[in-house]
């Protein structure tokens, strides 16, 4: 077949060429990887390689100036994510710089290693075998990879062409008999099908609303694991069966889970996920028994429970994906809002005269537009010059216009700009009527009661039983199964915390029991 991607078009006379000799350019990059600015030299070298990729030169050449970026690239992309990864959303400053930075060094090595790989490709006489080929198509999906995790991390979108020439990529190794070939001994379990294997992985994973951290923690298990899934180009009997995604070949977007439905013109590959999904569930059976999690996790229990949790939302994306059941409705109203417990129990202890002006002492309230909604949900943008710092699991109190009363929701994703304003992000409601009230231990001094929200118990129509009562506690207050002492107003009772539902930043979700 004929490789086509996408790619900058070569200018042979260029006003202002840049400097192509090797023993030069490594010079060039040693003496700048020894500056103290990381986020600058990252720029710079970025700079520079988009320059090189843009200008004719011998092959030889070329690749052997890709690889001395490639290992600059390599030293800079671990102290760049330092800057972003677990910044607060949105991005400014040098998280921000940083962030574009790493996300543009990424694609301008996939641009010059797929140069590379499309010329290789175009030779009617290979003396050397296909060594040079099977470097170049594993270069270019680490590339990939590189991409998509530097958008991830910082919850940008994926910069455009870089799904199509992936599966470009991986058909055309598929189409040589490259694809099961292994790289090089060193990584003896490494091939190209296997590398493309994880990117479509991570994809499905829905990783935009990983926590921070958690991004590598799934890289790490997809090394260990992502040959249980298989690819293959027969559809399945049960095409709409779970643990079943579609991979579009010649279209610009990720996998996407067939009981999602959504057709696709042209060919498509099949990603089967079922020895996956029977693995994750062993795992999950045995933790949950009593087992220990991996040592890279940790061994307190905070740990393990955030683990858990993280194998349960993978088995969920990978082999259970649940069905949208609800449509999303267009909107474009505004909301106001602020973050965290202690704002969420201020504002719920009753109306302050309009959200938009808050009463003294009460947390300042952010500005955002609704872009659409569900009954469970808002997709929100931020829409003035003041935006609250967000993180994923965040928990938010909505006042939207128009509409009686307050909101509580968790902050479920992010999507990422990079203009320092207009970041969209994705909530989902937890309570339309919250209640601030007290807590403390049974049996604690009555002086240290701490503020918490109650989320009332939930009718559903038709007299169903609705969701239960929960309470929002500050994080490490107080442990599941614990009795506590809860005052409501003027209203003193006594509850059993009976199930942890969350855990986010500063703060604990449990259903409780009311008892007398």
């Amino acid at each position: 077949m004929m490789l086509r991607l996408s790619l900058p078009p070569i200018d042979s006379h260029p006003a202002s060429a840049p400097e192509t000799k090797p023993s030069k350019v490594k010079a060039w990059l040693d003496g700048l990887l020894r500056q103290p600015s990381p986020v600058e030299t990252a720029r710079i070298v970025g700079d520079a390689l988009a320059a090189t990729n843009r200008v004719g030169m011998a092959d030889s050449r070329r690749l052997e100036i890709a690889e001395l970026y490639w290992s600059a690239a390599n030293t800079l992309w671990p102290i760049l994510e330092q800057q972003f990864a677990r910044a607060v959303q949105p991005l400014d400053g040098v998280p921000l710089d940083a962030a574009k930075a790493a996300l543009t060094l990424a694609n301008e090595m996939s641009v010059a290693y797929k140069h590379l790989l499309v010329r290789e490709s175009e030779r009617r006489l290979v003396l050397t075998g296909p060594r040079l080929l099977l470097a170049l198509v594993h270069r270019c999906l680490q590339c990939t990879a590189r991409i998509l995790v530097n958008s991830y991390l910082s919850y940008a979108p994926v910069p455009p062409k870089t799904w199509l020439d992936a599966h470009a990529v991986y058909a055309f190794a598929s189409e040589r008999h490259l694809s099961q070939l292994t790289v090089n001994a060193e990584t003896a379990d490494m091939t190209p099908e296997r590398a493309y294997l994880q990117t479509l992985l991570l994809a499905l994973a829905n990783p935009y609303g990983f926590l921070p951290g958690q991004l590598a923690t799934v890289a790490q298990y997809l090394q260990a694991h992502c040959h249980l899934a298989k690819l293959t180009e027969v559809a399945p009997v049960h095409r709409m069966a779970k643990a079943v995604a579609i991979v579009p070949v010649g279209h610009d977007f990720p996998p996407f889970s067939a009981n999602k439905g959504g057709a696709v013109e042209g060919s498509k590959i099949y990603l089967l996920t079922y020895d996956l999904a029977f693995q994750l569930q062993e795992q999950l059976r045995a933790l949950e028994g009593g087992g220990p999690p991996p040592a890279e996790v940790g061994r307190d229990a905070a740990a393990r429970a955030h683990y858990v949790a993280l194998l349960k939302r993978l088995l969920r994306q990978w082999a259970m994906p649940p069905a949208r059941q609800f449509n999303r409705l267009p909107s474009r109203a505004r909301v106001v809002m602020c973050a965290g417990l202690a704002g969420v129990w201020q504002y719920s202890r009753g109306d302050h005269g309009g959200a938009a002006h808050p009463a003294r002492g009460l947390p300042a309230m952010s500005t955002c537009q609704i872009l659409n909604h569900t009954p469970v949900g808002y997709a929100l943008r931020q829409t003035e010059g003041h935006h609250a710092a967000l993180r994923i699991g965040d928990l938010i109190a909505l006042r939207v216009e128009s509409r009686p009363g307050l909101q509580v929701a968790m902050i479920r994703w992010f999507r990422n700009t990079f203009r320092g304003s207009g970041l969209e992000f994705g909530c989902e409601l937890l309570s339309e009527a919250p209640e601030a009230a007290a807590a403390i231990a049974e049996h604690a001094s009555p002086g240290s009661l701490a503020p918490v929200v109650v989320l009332p118990e939930e009718h559903a129509p038709g007299g169903a039983d609705g969701a239960p009562p929960q309470i929002i506690v500050p994080a490490g207050a107080f442990q599941l199964e614990q009795a506590i002492s809860l005052r409501r107003g003027e209203n003193p009772g006594f509850a059993v915390l009976t199930k942890l539902v969350e855990q986010g930043p500063g703060f604990e979700l449990y259903e409780y029991v009311a008892v007398s």
